[in-house]
């Protein structure tokens, strides 16, 4: 009896593995590239808010700044990140297709979604963590 060949789901595992790897090790070194501080976001987000809202009250129009693209380090291993869960998945998703292991496919395609999802559960919590403080800021602010 001939033993089964797993190369396309084993692949699929290292390519999860790393993927994970890289969301993991991102988010605890925080970011590669130069931010500006969270004060000074939360303060400029507040501040438009307030002003767009004091523009509609008045029934003035709302200029819409479009927000410049800077490609970073940062954006560079997200999108990387990202690349490799999904090739993980597919590649899962391949073997499985193959009739290899369900064990192996399945693991492939398991460490590629982990990969995409943690990355997306930490931009959701800081989108929640923003959301929280801009709406302190603006409470406190006041609409004068």
């Amino acid at each position: 009896m001939e033993k089964e060949r797993s190369t396309t789901g084993f692949v699929g595992i290292a390519v999860g593995s790393i993927a994970l790897m890289m969301a993991i090790v991102h988010f605890w070194m925080g970011p590669l590239s130069p931010q500006p501080s969270v004060e000074r976001t939360v303060a400029e987000r507040a501040v438009a808010i307030k002003n767009a809202t004091i523009a509609a009250l008045k029934g003035e129009s709302i200029k819409k700044e479009a927000p410049p693209k800077n490609f970073d380090l940062d954006q560079g291993v997200r999108i990387a990140t990202s690349v490799l869960g999904g090739l993980a998945v597919i590649l899962g998703v391949v073997s499985f297709a193959k009739r290899e292991p369900v064990r192996v496919g399945g693991g492939a395609a398991f460490l590629g979604g982990a990969a995409i999802a943690f990355q997306f559960a930490v931009i959701a919590l800081g989108a929640i963590v923003l959301a929280v403080l801009i709406g302190a800021v603006i409470s406190q602010i006041g609409i004068e």
